[in-house]
C-alpha cells in the first residue's frame, strides 16, 4: 500500500486510513509497520501448537485489566459491552478512558466506509482530505501535482475566502512556483544538510526528497477561523475535518466539498 503525507512543521504526518496526526514520519512509518489496520491479514499464521492454541483460547477469554477469565469470548463480550468499567470498540478491540472518548472514535474516520470518490479517478477513499493528498501527490494523474491542485482551488473563489492575501477574483490564475534541489556540495562532513531549514538527511537523494516535498512551500491557505496557515489545501481540510477550531462538522465539509467536485475537476483538467 503506497501512503502519501507531508511533513513540514504544521502539517504533521498523517495517516488517512486510520484518521491519525504523528509527531513525524518515522512515528507514521512505524504505525504503518504496527498497526494491524495495515496489515495484509488479520491472521499471521493458521497453524498453531496445541500449547499455543491453548494460549489463544485463554487469551480470548480473559480480560487483562479486571484480571478475570471468562467461560467462552461471549461470556467475555457481555462483560465488555456491561461493565463500567470498560469503553470498548469491538471493532478496533480497544478500550477507551470514557465513554466520550469512545464516542469520538466511533465517529473517526477509522469507522467510516470509503465511500468518497476522487473526481479524477475511480478510487476512493475515506476522507475529502485524502482525495485532495491523493491527488497532490501526483498519483492520480502525473500531470497534476499539488501545485496544480493549489492554482486551481484559489481560482474557486470560495466563500469564505481561504486564501491568503491574494483572493483570485478573476484573469490570470498562473503563478510562479519556486523548486529546490541539492548537490554533493549539502555535504557537511557528517550528513546532507538543508540550507533552508538545516535538518540533515543520511543521503543526497533522501535530501532532494525533502526539499521537492511541501515542507518549504509557500503558505498559500487560512483557516478562516482559527487563523491557522496551511501551504496544502489538503492540510486545512484535515485541519476543518478533525473538528479542532469548531469551524465546521465533518459532514458539512463534506456535503461542501462533493457539491464543489464539479467545478474542481473542471478547474484541473482545463
Amino acid at each position: 500500500m503506497n501512503h502519501y503525507y507531508e511533513s513540514s512543521e504544521d502539517e504533521a504526518a498523517y495517516c488517512t486510513d486510520c484518521g491519525r496526526t504523528f509527531v513525524d514520519t518515522r512515528a507514521l512509518q512505524q504505525h504503518y509497520r504496527n498497526s494491524p489496520a495495515h496489515q495484509e491479514s488479520d491472521h499471521e499464521d493458521d497453524c498453531y501448537s496445541s500449547s499455543e492454541q491453548e494460549d489463544t483460547d485463554d487469551y480470548k477469554t480473559y480480560c487483562q485489566s479486571c484480571d478475570r477469565k471468562f467461560k467462552d469470548s461471549l461470556s467475555l463480550f457481555q462483560h465488555l459491552a456491561a461493565s463500567s468499567r470498560h469503553d470498548w470498540c469491538f471493532i478496533c478491540s480497544r478500550d477507551f478512558s470514557s465513554p466520550n472518548a469512545l464516542a469520538q472514535h466511533s465517529s473517526s474516520p477509522v469507522h467510516r466506509a470509503r465511500d468518497i470518490r476522487c473526481p479524477l479517478c475511480k478510487e476512493s477513499f475515506k476522507m475529502v482530505s485524502a482525495i485532495a493528498q491523493h491527488i497532490e501527490s501526483g498519483s492520480c494523474r502525473s500531470d497534476i501535482n499539488r501545485h496544480t491542485v493549489t492554482q486551481a482551488v484559489r481560482s474557486l473563489n470560495l466563500v469564505p475566502a481561504i486564501s491568503i492575501n491574494r483572493r483570485i477574483t478573476g484573469g490570470s490564475t498562473s503563478r510562479t512556483i519556486t523548486s529546490y534541489s541539492a548537490t554533493e556540495r549539502a555535504y557537511n562532513g557528517s550528513a546532507y544538510e538543508c540550507y533552508l531549514c538545516h535538518r540533515t538527511f543520511n543521503t543526497l537523494n533522501a535530501l532532494n526528497t525533502h526539499l521537492s516535498s511541501p515542507a518549504h512551500d509557500t503558505k498559500e491557505f487560512r483557516c478562516p477561523k482559527c487563523r491557522n496557515e496551511y501551504s496544502l489545501i489538503s492540510g486545512l481540510v484535515h485541519h476543518i475535518e478533525s473538528e479542532a477550531c469548531g469551524i465546521a462538522k465533518f459532514e458539512a465539509v463534506r456535503k461542501q466539498m462533493l457539491g464543489l467536485t464539479n467545478s474542481f475537476r473542471k478547474m484541473l483538467t482545463m
